[in-house]
């Protein structure tokens, strides 16, 4: 795979599209999987799928779904976020020369609309949204100074006209009083922990729990070990951190969206965002996995409120 530059912005998602291109990044995927862990299977079925045979936190053999597709929704979130900040790069060099900046802006112009029409016709939709939102960039940030042609303009027309609303914001919503000092308070205990419980920075932890949409690529990484198995996260942790901020009054959020803002604000420390939460809340284990020092943070947390 050709990774994208300041001087070649889109080669991620042009040697994605090109011939065997899918099925190359499928084996990188595949490789890395079977390489982190000792015992793995595939099925003939999905081709896009790794099962990994592992112990949950009650030592009871499991089948973890590693698959592709998020594998790919991962890449795809950072390689739109890269392509926009080499196209910002090199944006005003193309402009302080104006033999150079038609050239510029022709390529990138060019590029995308091929790219548009090659990943219309793949399975994976996920692409073409990628580089959709890279084409409503490009001309959201560049129309005052480039002329784009009667297709590109096209292509945003009909993508505007049939995207769905947003969805609606999935983070948690604290309480009011003492706001700000709490969730600080939650945010230092749990990253100065040691080892730490979460990494993100305190301005998307503020975020996550004060109402505010995430971007697509910003989330909080769950850091939490398994107690059985240390090549695994311990959801089980915390989901019962989480119902403790809502059993005692801290989170207000509606408690029906338990599961799909946990899933929204939460990942794995590899950055694809947890799954099955509604499964892992009906999980029961006498030694969650360090249970006291959860219990210690929350305490310290009582204190304060």
């Amino acid at each position: 795979m050709f990774m994208s530059s300041e001087d070649t912005a889109l080669a991620f998602f042009e040697s994605l599209i090109s011939h065997e291109g899918i099925n190359e990044f499928r084996n990188v995927f595949i490789r890395g999987v079977e390489e982190a862990f000792i015992s793995t299977f595939r099925c003939e079925e999905d081709v896009d799928v790794v099962y990994v045979n592992d112990w949950d936190e009650n030592n009871n053999p499991v089948n973890i779904k590693n698959s592709f597709k998020d594998f790919l929704k991962t890449h795809l979130i950072k390689e739109t976020k890269r392509s926009k900040e080499f196209i910002k790069s090199r944006a005003p060099k193309a402009l302080s020369q104006p033999n150079f900046n038609s050239i510029f802006f022709n390529y990138i112009e060019n590029t995308l609309i091929d790219l548009n029409k090659k990943s219309n016709t793949l399975d994976y939709l996920d692409i073409n949204t990628a580089i959709v939102d890279i084409m409503t960039f490009y001309h959201a940030e560049y129309s005052k100074y480039h002329i784009f042609c009667e297709e590109y303009l096209d292509t945003l027309s009909v993508y505007r006209k049939t995207t769905k609303k947003e969805k609606n914001t999935l983070s948690f919503k604290w309480k009011d009083e003492n706001q700000h000092k709490e969730i600080e308070y939650l945010y230092n205990s749990l990253i100065k922990s040691n080892p730490p419980f979460i990494s993100s920075s305190l301005e998307t932890f503020i975020k996550a729990f004060t109402n505010k949409k995430l971007e697509e690529d910003e989330t909080i990484k769950w850091l939490c070990k398994s107690v059985k198995n240390k090549k695994t996260i311990s959801k089980y942790s915390l989901v019962l951190l989480l119902q403790a901020l809502y059993d005692k009054g801290f989170i207000v959020s509606d408690l029906n969206d338990f599961n799909k803002t946990t899933e929204n604000v939460f990942s794995s420390p590899n950055a694809v965002k947890l799954r099955n939460i509604k499964n892992t809340k009906k999980e029961k284990s006498k030694t969650p996995s360090r249970i006291q020092e959860i219990q210690a943070i929350l305490d310290g947390l009582y204190i304060i409120a």
